[in-house]
């Protein structure tokens, strides 16, 4: 470690969530090393890709499964105040994940009682744009009033999530879209977003993610970022 790395921990205490580096949100080898073998499914099932697969599907893509650093990267995001992440990991989604024509990018928006000071999901997908030439749009999608956060609920009220959950703006008719959130558990967040962009008359191209998230034989109840809310 150089002096000015050292003095920049102490000033603004930060280290890399994989391989402890002071001084620093993130080393970009430590981001590649996290996600390097992406993963494609199903955005309705959750299942293998093909075009054979639900009816309206669309493929889903995930830069890693939700553990070890790749999961420790979007916990330091979404938990420990470090937005440089977030750029970091849309730039890595953008080299992963194959070239889909789209008029928008549309982050998945924060629920209406976050107390989070910035949208994790946007920061990575205004990065994607930035590299694949996308218009990044956050104005398009909206949870409504009624709908709550997802973080700490088990897998049974995830899947239970309304499909009313979110409201389309009418402006999406006749658009092509990707949808961009940070991690997938059951789908039923893509899955509702996705029904209300169709319903308002876009197509959705493709889902990119983060991580995809293994939910079982484990207990969502237990894990440590359902303390967060």
């Amino acid at each position: 470690m150089t002096i000015l790395q050292l003095l920049l921990h102490l000033i603004f205490p930060e280290h890399c969530p994989s391989c402890g580096a002071l001084g620093v949100q993130f080393c970009s080898e430590c981001i590649k090393k996290a996600a390097a073998a992406p993963l494609v499914f199903c955005s309705e099932c959750g299942g293998a890709f093909s075009g054979n697969c639900c009816y309206g599907s669309a493929p889903s893509y995930a830069a890693s499964i939700h553990e070890g650093a790749a999961r420790e990267f979007i916990l330091a995001l979404k938990y420990r105040n470090q937005p440089l992440i977030g750029a970091a990991l849309g730039h890595r989604m953008s080299e992963l994940f194959p070239v889909v024509e789209a008029d928008y990018i549309i982050p998945l928006p924060l629920h209406k009682r976050s107390r989070r000071a910035y949208n994790q999901t946007a920061l990575m997908a205004h990065a994607i744009a930035e590299k694949r030439g996308f218009e990044c749009r956050e104005d398009l999608l909206s949870w409504r009033i009624q709908s709550e956060g997802q973080t700490g609920r088990r897998a049974r009220e995830r899947k239970a999530l309304s499909y009313s959950a979110f409201a389309a703006d009418k402006a999406l008719a006749g658009k092509k879209i990707i949808l961009v959130d940070d991690v997938y558990t059951t789908g039923a967040t893509a899955r509702a977003a996705k029904f209300a962009a169709e319903r308002a008359g876009a197509e959705v191209a493709a889902v990119f993610l983060w991580t995809r998230r293994i939910t079982l034989p484990e207990d969502p109840g237990a894990w440590p970022e359902s303390e967060e809310q």
